[in-house]
């Protein structure tokens, strides 16, 4: 059974009157971006669909989480966060290298479709600036040659 048909079974079982359904559109989303590898216009309005909400509404949402994509992205994604604290310990030099490193612009998909490079405004990692995030990985503090050796991995050239 998929991700999706366990979610529908799980909403299918509570009432739709019951606040739940509504509450669940983040995990419809994250259920459909783990199957599909971002939120397409079809994902959307299945969110809609499965939580009553309408489709404007999962719209705003899933723009407002950073963690949601509507655009497709590499086989990984890395958060480099560029508050004021990781920007003031080299966040912004590091997003710049990693696009350089990448080939990518920010925001885009390598050539090798190994990757995303995205801004974080920020991940909470302070202690750790400058910081990243890939695939739910903490990492942190970055610099140069931590960067090329972490997309060399992301890379499969280790």
């Amino acid at each position: 059974m998929s991700k999706l048909q366990e979610l529908e079974r799980h909403l299918a079982q509570l009432p739709s009157a019951h606040p739940g359904r509504r509450a669940a559109v983040v995990s419809a989303m994250q259920a459909l971006q783990a199957e599909r590898g971002y939120l397409d216009d079809a994902a959307v309005a299945e969110v809609a669909r499965l939580t009553g909400l309408s489709t404007t509404e999962v719209e705003e949402l899933a723009t407002f989480y950073s963690l949601i994509y509507r655009r497709p992205v590499g086989r990984h994604v890395l958060l480099i966060c560029d508050s004021l604290c990781c920007a003031m310990n080299g966040g912004e030099q590091l997003l710049t290298t990693a696009e350089q490193m990448s080939g990518a612009p920010l925001g885009e998909i390598s050539p090798d479709g190994a990757v995303s490079i995205l801004p974080s405004i920020c991940l909470g990692l302070c202690d750790r600036a400058p910081a990243a995030l890939v695939d739910g990985e903490a990492l942190g503090p970055l610099d140069e040659s931590a960067l090329a050796a972490l997309l060399r991995r992301l890379r499969g050239e280790d």
